[in-house]
Formats: structure tokens, C-alpha cells, sequence
């Protein structure tokens, strides 16, 4: 099946000015784990970390991370990837309505500052018939989740930024996926899963290897969940790889127990899946696997040296 988006609608409303994934209005009704998935990495780091104690200065901490990470790395994610930028860019040009700028006096209408002012009327005219009624909001949404951004930052870890160099690079490997049809499942999988695991315990503890690798595990589990969801090849399979890898890491890491707990509840999600050969709805399907999978997540992230 063609992996291409086709609705082709933006991951949240233009109507939010910050619409993280927290605050947005999608998912969080129909698809509650869903929406809940963020959160749950943010505290899987956390409680993997194995440095956080109940008291005011922790807490404190914890709600600067979840803020970061659900609401100004959501609303960054969301806003950047789920607006179809590049639509616009091939709409309205060039615009009924030029802007009225006011020449320099003595321009010659074929000289080069004579060409810059009809450019520079008809691209203001195109910003304010086209671009701004569409995507205004969102415009207006990155640069407060930027500042927003910026503020949080100079309360956590200056290891803080590197996380935010890798939120970069995803959402602009985003945006060329966008740019070519495609649903970028894998980049909001990533956003989701491994940075908000890895803001949660680096807020903490320093990065310590294998306990951090379990992020992407999970990552590709809910990439393939994401897949299954939306009817796409290859769900099933990267949704029981991704969690089949973790409980080899587990084993590496000296915790068979748990990794045979999580073996164990990839064999109750095989229940579900096998519903999917006798017509079962794979939408379906990937909510009722949802919780299982968030308790694979919580049990590894409790018991990772």
C-alpha cells in the first residue's frame, strides 16, 4: 500500500497558536493512549534514570521537561512538519492585489531597484491574500514555541542541546518527507518516544548507553504501530521488532526477568494481531495494542540498571 498521506491534513488545527501535542484537540479523544504516549516517555526516562526523588527541586525539574518536551518540542513538531508549507508556496502567485510600497524616488521601473519593488509588492500582496489567512497561526506558533523554546532551555542541562540539535535535523527530515506526499510516522514516533525518553532521564542522570538505546527500541515498536494504524506495510512486523529488540537488550543489560515479562506481553498483543487475518480493523487493532505496548515501556524503564 502507498505510504502516501492521503488526506494530506496537517497534524493539528491552524487555529492554536501553541497546539503541542498536549494543548492540541486531536487524538486525545479518539486515540487516548495516543495522546498519552508523550507523557508516558518523559516519565519512562525519569523513573529509568534512577536519580529522582520526591522533593521540590525534582519536581520542579520534571515539570520544566514535560513542558519542554510536550508542549514547545510538540507544538515545534507539529506546527513545522503538520503544515503543508509547501502548498502554499505554489498558491496565489502572483497575487490580484500587490501591496502598495513606496518607491525610491528616481527608480527606474527596469532598474534594479525598480524590479526589487514590484517584487517586493507583489510578495507582500501574496503574504497577506495567501499566506497569512492559511498558515498565519502557525507561523505565529513557531516563533512561540521557538522563544518558548529558548526560555525552558535556561533551566535545564546545557546537554539539553543536543536534544534540541536532534529535534532540528528530525523535523527537517520531516518537512522533505511532507514535501514528498508522505506521512513522516517515523519522525513523530521519534519526537514522541526517543526525545521525550531521553529529556526525561537526561534532566537527571548523565547519558549512560545501553539504558538510553531502549528509547529507540520503543520507538520503532510505535513507528510500526503508527503503520498498522494507518493500514501501511511492514506495521505488524516493526511493532514486534521494536519490542523483541528491547528484551534483548534487557538480556544484555542482565535483566532476564523482565525481558521475558516483555516477551510475554508481545504474546498477548499477538491475540489482537492475529484478529487482523480474519478482517479485524487495523485501527482498531492498534488501540487496543497501545496499552500493552506502554507497559513494555514502563516495566523496562523500572527495572534498566
Amino acid at each position: 500500500m502507498d505510504e502516501r498521506d492521503p488526506q494530506q491534513r496537517p497534524f493539528w488545527g491552524q487555529a492554536s497558536l501553541i497546539s503541542g501535542r498536549s494543548v492540541g484537540l486531536l487524538g486525545h479523544v479518539s486515540r487516548p493512549f495516543w495522546g498519552l504516549l508523550g507523557t508516558w516517555a518523559v516519565l519512562c526516562g525519569v523513573v529509568a534514570s534512577h536519580r529522582f526523588q520526591w522533593q521540590k527541586s525534582d519536581l520542579l525539574t520534571l515539570g520544566l521537561v514535560w513542558f519542554l518536551s510536550e508542549v514547545a518540542w510538540g507544538s515545534l513538531w507539529s506546527l513545522a512538519v503538520g503544515t503543508d508549507w509547501f502548498r502554499l508556496l505554489g498558491r496565489g502567485w502572483p497575487p490580484e492585489h500587490p501591496a502598495s510600497v513606496v518607491a525610491l524616488p528616481y527608480t527606474h521601473p527596469r532598474s534594479p531597484g525598480g524590479r526589487l519593488h514590484r517584487w517586493l509588492s507583489r510578495f507582500l500582496g501574496w503574504c497577506r491574500e495567501t499566506f497569512w489567512p492559511e498558515a498565519g497561526a502557525s507561523l505565529l506558533g513557531l516563533l512561540g514555541a521557538l522563544l518558548l523554546t529558548r526560555l525552558l532551555s535556561l533551566f535545564l542541562p546545557a546537554r539539553f542541546r543536543l536534544l534540541q540539535a536532534i529535534l532540528a535535523a528530525v523535523i527537517g527530515l520531516g518537512l522533505l518527507w511532507r514535501c514528498r506526499g508522505r506521512a513522516p510516522l517515523a519522525g513523530e514516533a521519534f519526537v514522541l518516544t526517543v526525545l521525550g525518553w531521553w529529556a526525561g532521564h537526561l534532566a537527571f542522570a548523565p547519558p549512560s548507553g545501553l539504558p538510553l538505546m531502549l528509547a529507540p527500541a520503543f520507538a520503532l515498536a510505535v513507528w510500526g504501530s503508527l503503520r498498522l494504524e494507518r493500514g501501511l506495510r511492514g506495521g505488524v512486523a516493526l511493532l514486534n521488532a521494536g519490542q523483541v529488540l528491547a528484551a534483548v537488550l534487557l538480556v544484555v543489560l542482565q535483566r532476564p526477568v523482565a525481558a521475558a515479562a516483555v516477551g510475554l506481553l508481545v504474546l498477548g498483543q499477538g491475540a489482537f494481531q492475529l484478529t487482523l487475518q480474519a478482517g479485524g480493523e487495523r485501527a482498531v487493532v492498534a488501540r487496543r495494542i497501545w496499552p500493552w505496548l506502554m507497559a513494555s515501556m514502563a516495566l523496562a524503564a523500572w527495572v534498566v540498571p
